[in-house]
């Protein structure tokens, strides 16, 4: 009885028994009929099978008796705490329905309301539980009434927890942006409470959701960071995730050589994983049940290392396939870039020699065009030419004519005739000075000297008009002070070629000029309401719109009109002013 006192003082939750000593105490316990060491016996007993065998029956049945024993003793929270240790094994064994109801009849019972640790931890695993059943939804409702609950609380523990948690439902979603914010939260509070294991599966996370959102370079960094973080075991499946989603990062980098080398690293530790847990079988198979099931469950497991090692070789050589594939994968590569390189050249050499070809074409082009408008404005100016010649001929020539006829006259004309004859010799002479004028202003107005173009138009027109001559308007907006001679000599030789063009030919009856600046252009606006032309016979009506066209083209300016018979003629014309302003 003595011995048996011993062991029961020595039950402690938190010390680690052997599978032997267990035992021993609880057949001490039921001898001694002891229902509270047989609670807490029980209780551990189904701990161990838990954790140390993988044995979940088994663990349900302990716990099922450790909860009856607390129920005979009245121990409500032990039910409690036993009932959620109940709900966390039947998720593991797959029984959601029944470990969902579990968690849900706790929270509405001391265990949790008393205790705000308990309620976060059960709204957790609820969370846990909705994204195995696969309702990414819910689950992270109950993240989020966990962390609400843990605010009171301050479990630095589980708010790392709940922060990584939510990160498989916000992946589910495509929220990427709020999965990574979460495994930053996850990242800072496991580094406030120094816990490599969870620095490690935070900087495991931000590396898998920059590798989802195709940041291949930055999910490199955090998984290598990850892997110096976490802490060494031997045959630890955290690492051997790492090692898998490396390898697949370096494969979407095309880094082969990298992927490779994890892609080996992840075979080789998942190889120890499953050797490590066959010897672990078998050890725990010799404790429980002896030589003979020992024997024959080892058989079972050569059968399965059998497998496992054919299932190695498949790998290793499906490895070497891939290694291969890879490298002739880089070798056609490699000349396909060189083909398109050559290609590329080719193509660049051709465009070259196109692109000679066609400057070559436009500069040809452009002297044709330079020669039509020198050849325009030579005709032009022998048009000119012919125009003043003839001017000279028919009006200073015929007074001139007359003028030495009426001196001759006088002569021979009686002395008291010869009064009236000098009269009229000396109005002649002033209508020849008046004609010399007149055609002086015409090949050199000067107005447009003196006063600039504006006052040169506007006399211009005071010439043109006179009885049965048309109205003519003249507007002018934001001139600029001084333009270039060039410039104003082209206007007021268009605006005179336009006026007698219209006075000669369109018989109109009004008239209206605008010149305004615009932007950098010089813009001219003239406008008759006479009869028009086709424009198709715009070779017929002589060369005065073909020498504007020249003097437009000269300049670089541009050239439109509009008309047809009937409907009068539109001009628009637009000459750079900033270039040829003084």
């Amino acid at each position: 009885m003595f011995l048996t006192g011993s062991l029961f003082a020595q039950i402690d939750p938190d010390k680690n028994y052997t599978y032997e000593e267990l035992n021993n105490i609880l057949e001490n316990a039921r001898i001694n009929k002891d229902q509270k060491t047989l609670s807490k016996v029980y209780f551990l007993l189904a701990e161990y099978e838990d954790k140390q065998f993988g044995n979940y029956d088994k663990a349900l049945e302990y716990f099922s008796r450790a909860k009856q024993y607390y129920q005979i003793l009245g121990d409500s929270f032990q039910v409690s705490k036993t009932q959620h240790a109940i709900s966390k094994k039947y998720i593991k064994t797959g029984f959601y329905n029944e470990a969902e109801s579990i968690l849900k009849s706790l929270l509405k019972k001391p265990y949790a309301e008393n205790y705000p640790e308990n309620k976060s931890w059960i709204l957790f695993e609820l969370a846990e539980l909705q994204k195995l059943k696969g309702d990414q939804y819910a689950a992270l409702q109950f993240m989020d009434q966990s962390k609400a609950v843990n605010n009171f609380n301050g479990n630095t523990l589980l708010e790392a927890r709940y922060n990584l948690g939510k990160i498989d439902s916000y992946v589910y979603f495509n929220d990427l942006d709020s999965a990574l914010i979460s495994a930053f939260n996850a990242f800072t509070v496991s580094n406030n409470i120094k816990n490599m294991e969870l620095l490690s599966e935070s900087l495991f996370y931000i590396g898998y959701i920059n590798k989802l959102q195709k940041n291949y370079p930055n999910a490199i960094k955090y998984l290598l960071k990850s892997q110096a973080l976490i802490p060494y075991k031997d045959y630890d499946i955290n690492r051997k995730k790492i090692y898998e989603e490396l390898a697949n990062s370096y494969e979407l980098l095309s880094d082969f050589k990298s992927a490779l080398i994890y892609k080996k690293k992840y075979t080789s530790l998942n190889d120890s994983i499953l050797n490590q847990a066959r010897i672990e079988s078998i050890s725990n198979l010799a404790l429980k049940y002896g030589t003979k099931e020992k024997e024959s469950n080892i058989k079972l497991l050569e059968i399965d290392k059998q497998y496992a090692d054919l299932r190695n070789k498949q790998q290793r050589r499906a490895l070497y396939f891939l290694a291969g594939g890879l490298f002739l994968a880089l070798i056609f590569l490699y000349f396909l870039k060189r083909f398109y390189d050559q290609r590329i050249t080719t193509s660049n050499i051709i465009n070259l020699q196109r692109e000679e070809i066609n400057q070559r074409k436009i500069k040809e082009l452009e002297d044709e065009i330079k020669i039509a408008s020198m050849h325009s404005v030579i005709e032009g100016q022998e048009i000119e030419r012919e125009r003043i010649a003839k001017e000279l001929h028919d009006s200073l020539g015929g007074l001139l004519s007359t003028i030495k006829l009426q001196i001759d006259n006088a002569k021979t004309s009686p002395f008291d005739e010869n009064k009236a004859v000098f009269n009229r010799a000396h109005e002649l002479i002033d209508t020849a000075v008046e004609e010399v004028r007149t055609i002086s202003r015409n090949l050199q107005p000067v107005s447009l000297k003196k006063l600039g173009l504006v006052a040169a138009i506007k006399d211009l027109i005071n010439r043109f008009e006179g009885e049965n001559t048309p109205e003519i308007y003249f507007q002018h907006y934001d001139l600029p002070p001084q333009m270039d001679k060039m410039l104003s000599l082209t206007v007021y030789r268009i605006v005179q070629e336009l006026l007698t063009n219209s006075l000669k030919h369109a018989k109109a009856k009004e008239i209206l000029i605008q010149i305004n600046s615009e932007d950098d252009d010089l813009v001219l606006q003239y406008e008759d309401d006479g009869i028009g032309f086709n424009q198709y016979d715009l070779v017929k009506k002589g060369m005065g719109l073909e020498n504007i066209r020249s003097r437009v083209n000269y300049l670089h300016g541009s050239l439109s009109f509009d008309t047809s018979p009937g409907e009068g003629l539109s001009v628009l014309i637009r000459l750079k002013s900033e270039t040829y302003v003084a």
